[in-house]
């Protein structure tokens, strides 16, 4: 009786797996790609900020495509500093782009010495290539990136 017990068990995990992996291979999953590219860091009062990567997601409006710019940010001051991804904007030649408000983006207060790690997200039409991340502090540029968005495959 024990090895048919044993053997029932054995039948069911392996069942599970088979399920489990079944279920998460989900074909309406969004197409994304990433772009990983070195950025140089750029520090504005002593805030250290880094792009780690770029990636993009095809959404449901045809012609948009959701980018999302995962960025490093290192408090370097002597006091505590607040950063948000509101502080950031896209500009194309002709266009200038705010953070995607119902993105899950990054905000915090970093206490001196510590890091931030998170995502501002933006909704750019699928022809931008090429464009230049903002960081905008009281008004004013105070650093920027050229930027490639990749494109969603």
């Amino acid at each position: 009786m024990k090895k048919g017990l044993r053997g029932t068990l054995v039948l069911l995990a392996i069942a599970t797996v088979i399920i489990s992996a079944a279920c998460s291979n989900d074909s309406t999953k969004e197409k994304k790609t990433s772009e990983n590219k070195n950025y140089v860091s750029k520090t504005v009062n002593n805030m250290n900020m880094k792009i780690n990567s770029i990636d993009t997601t095809e959404n449901a409006k045809g012609n948009q495509n959701m980018v999302e710019i995962n960025m490093l940010i290192t408090n370097k001051d002597s006091g505590e500093v607040s950063i948000g991804a509101g502080d950031f904007e896209i500009r194309t030649d002709d266009k200038t782009y705010t953070v995607y408000p119902k993105g899950n983006n990054f905000g915090d207060v970093i206490a001196q010495g510590k890091k931030l790690t998170g995502s501002a997200f933006f909704e750019l039409p699928k022809s931008v290539k090429k464009a230049e991340l903002v960081y905008v502090q009281n008004k004013k540029e105070a650093a920027n990136w050229d930027i490639e968005i990749p494109s969603a495959k």
